[in-house]
């Protein structure tokens, strides 16, 4: 068996379309690139809807295959979980804030960066 077969959920634990797209996150992680954005997830599976990508990514995390971390210009970087590996920051990235959800109310606490986020189920962000 190779790596790949190795760190892959079974393929009872997924559905095809989430077979994809973590397959693709596993190997832009692996191979050290940027996460694939969602148009790419998009095609690669044959949605039709421009919601599906987030909505499968979202769902792998849940299921805690991966860890997404989101950042304020709409980028994300992504872990998995059965490696460790993360994909890569992409080279457009100009900022490191954290992303706020639409509706909720970041406060800047200091100097320092450091933000508190107000909106029900969110966690204090700490550089």
């Amino acid at each position: 068996m190779n790596a790949m077969t190795d760190d892959f959920p079974s393929p009872a634990e997924l559905s095809p379309a989430e077979q994809v797209v973590y397959q693709m996150i596993y190997e832009a992680a692996d191979m050290g690139l940027p996460c694939p954005v969602n148009i790419d997830f998009e095609v690669a599976v044959g949605f039709e809807s421009c919601s599906m990508g987030p909505k499968t990514v979202h769902r792998l995390e849940t299921k805690g295959l991966i860890e997404v971390e989101r950042f304020a210009n709409r980028y994300r970087r992504i872990r998995v979980v059965a490696t460790g590996r993360w994909t890569a920051f992409d080279p457009r990235q100009k900022t490191f804030e954290p992303h706020v959800p639409k509706g909720s109310k970041a406060i800047k606490a200091d100097a320092g960066g450091t933000y508190r986020i107000n909106t029900r189920g969110a966690r204090n962000v700490q550089p």
